[in-house]
């Protein structure tokens, strides 16, 4: 017992106090994070931090060097001719404060064939105050989270030769969940200051109801499919890969989503490659990103087809074979903070066959039509940036 007693007596925290302080406040600071951790997002996104609202505008701060766009894609298959098309109002701001080319904007893009670019004053542009649910309005056309309402047709100074009117509803969405230390698409990397651009995805997937008129021709959107997804920040990454569809025929609901670019940092001149890419299959996010250890295995670009496999913890692996044997059409985008231009070519008409296992078992091999795809510049950079290549990033790799 006093051999014992003696050992209990040298173990005691006053004889190790710096151990005791230490492991004390470790245990506090785990707790402390765990209780942030699970604060609901409802609670997040009520405080009315940008940082928690992705979806909404972010650009009541700023008076130059900045845009923002929200990506609203429709697809209808259930007609002669199926239709793919994207919806894109937004901001630019120009080099200066009082730069002419700050404007509203609004571009349409039907199958990947030909784009329409609407412009507006800025005055045109209206959004939701703090405590109304999120809404945009530019002229006559009001995006929200469940729907849009559209009145376009072309005036003096746009490039484009079309009437779009109409309204569609939108239901079952699937936004990506935004928590304190996972902001959505862009996970704890979304805390980063000064970031050049910032992407969310306010729903992977969603059920259409409606009907547009396009060029006076009444067209059902009943039962269609939607995706919507948004980007904000000073300009467009220097080159990039994206790609997305929610069009698997064999698995209604089902979506897949990436960007893969070059990014860099306010630090040094510093840069790296990054990516943000997710799953969503039967009600359940599946994220492949730099921040969740996902790892590529392989990436090969070539003319007709782009292949991409993609490993992450938890047993979850991606493969993305993708036909870029599509129409592309040239759209506009922020160029050299100085105005709007026709620069990025996108398609709406590729097709991604998706193969996803769980643990080796192949639990979706599906191909996914009507993508939307964008190959970017010298994206061959990010081939050798993959994690073993001789010229990686030492610090950050794919």
């Amino acid at each position: 017992f006093q051999v014992s007693k003696n050992l209990v007596t040298k173990l005691k925290p006053a004889n190790m106090p710096g151990v005791s302080i230490v492991a004390l406040i470790g245990a506090a600071v785990a707790g402390l994070v765990g209780l942030i951790a699970k604060i609901p997002e409802p609670i997040l996104r009520s405080s009315n931090l940008l940082i928690f609202n992705p979806d909404r505008y972010h650009g009541d701060d700023k008076t130059h060097r900045f845009f923002e766009g929200w990506y609203y894609k429709f697809v209808q298959e259930q007609l002669d001719q199926p239709l793919s098309m994207a919806v894109v109002p937004g901001v630019f701001l120009g080099e200066t404060p009082d730069s002419s080319e700050t404007h509203a904007f609004i571009f349409v893009t039907i199958n990947g064939e030909m784009q329409h670019y609407f412009r507006f004053a800025m005055d045109e542009f209206i959004q939701a105050a703090p405590n109304e649910d999120f809404f945009i309005q530019i002229g006559d056309n009001k995006f929200t989270h469940h729907g849009v309402s559209l009145n376009l047709y072309s005036r003096e100074g746009d490039d484009a030769n079309l009437t779009l009117a109409g309204n569609l509803t939108f239901s079952s969405l699937s936004p990506w969940p935004v928590s304190f230390f996972n902001l959505g698409a862009m996970g704890p990397v979304g805390w980063m200051p000064s970031l050049e651009c910032t992407h969310g995805i306010m729903s992977f997937d969603h059920i259409l109801h409606g009907s547009l008129g396009i060029n006076g021709k009444e067209v059902s959107m009943d039962n269609g499919r939607g995706y919507t997804e948004k980007d904000f920040g000073r300009a467009f990454p220097s080159l990039w890969i994206w790609l997305q569809t929610n069009s698997f025929r064999n698995n209604p609901g089902t979506s897949v989503f990436l960007s893969m670019a070059r990014i860099p940092t306010p630090f040094f001149g510093l840069e790296f490659p990054g990516f943000t890419a997710a799953v969503w299959h039967q009600n359940k996010l599946i994220p492949f990103a730099t921040y969740t250890g996902a790892k590529f295995e392989d990436i090969r670009i070539e003319k007709d087809e782009l292949y991409i496999a993609i490993n992450k913890r938890k047993g979850y692996r991606v493969e993305l074979t993708v036909d870029r044997r599509a129409p592309h059409v040239t759209l506009y985008a922020p160029a050299n903070f100085t105005r709007m231009e026709p620069t990025v070519d996108e398609a709406l008409h590729a097709s991604v066959h998706m193969r996803l296992f769980h643990d080796g078992e192949l639990i979706l091999d599906d191909i996914g039509y009507y993508a939307g795809l964008e190959v970017h510049r010298n994206v061959e950079w990010l081939v050798d940036n993959m994690c073993g290549k001789d010229g990686a990033n030492k610090v950050l790799c794919l």
